[in-house]
């Protein structure tokens, strides 16, 4: 198909004229159109799946690690792990989908991990652990299947003390 770099392409007697470039302006704006719409769109999947995870009651916090990497000291001696993660976690009394980003140092007491529910988490952050959500499901039935013998004896020991 013969191609005009000023009149466009040329497709018997019609032609189809090139769209002229877009200003920096314009396409900042088609942008912040695009990008606007699509985190808003992300951001209802997420508050969807938060819903469904609150719709299988978690008794207790599950979380699910979705990536893991040692950290090293200068002679190469592992001295703890960096962790990924993704959990159904109440937080000021509510349940909520959230990410973590922890340090844990083999050598320093456990640190509690730093939750934030996901939609507040920056775009990168959001983008990383979506895909990892799904693994929750099996999270949050664990938690609660390893929670049964821990009441059961917690009840037990209740009915000792009870005598």
């Amino acid at each position: 198909m013969p191609f005009n770099r000023i009149n466009g392409f040329y497709i018997g007697a019609f032609q189809m004229l090139e769209k002229p470039e877009m200003t920096i302006d314009e396409r900042n704006e088609e942008l912040n159109e695009a990008l606007t719409a699509r985190l808003e769109q992300l951001k209802a999947a997420i508050e969807e799946h938060e819903k469904q995870f609150k719709a299988m009651k978690p008794a207790r916090d599950a979380k699910h690690a979705y990536r893991s990497h040692t950290m090293e000291d200068d002679q190469r001696n592992c001295i703890g792990e960096i962790n990924w993660y993704v959990g159904m976690i109440k937080l000021k009394g509510g349940w909520r989908l959230c990410y973590a980003h922890d340090h844990e140092h083999y050598s320093y007491p456990d640190e509690t991990i730093d939750w934030k529910p996901l939609v507040e988490c920056s775009i990168e952050e959001r983008i990383d652990a979506v895909p990892h959500i799904g693994a929750l499901r099996e999270a949050i039935v664990k938690s609660k299947e390893s929670l049964v013998p821990e009441l059961e004896k917690a009840i037990e020991a209740v009915a000792i003390l009870s005598k």
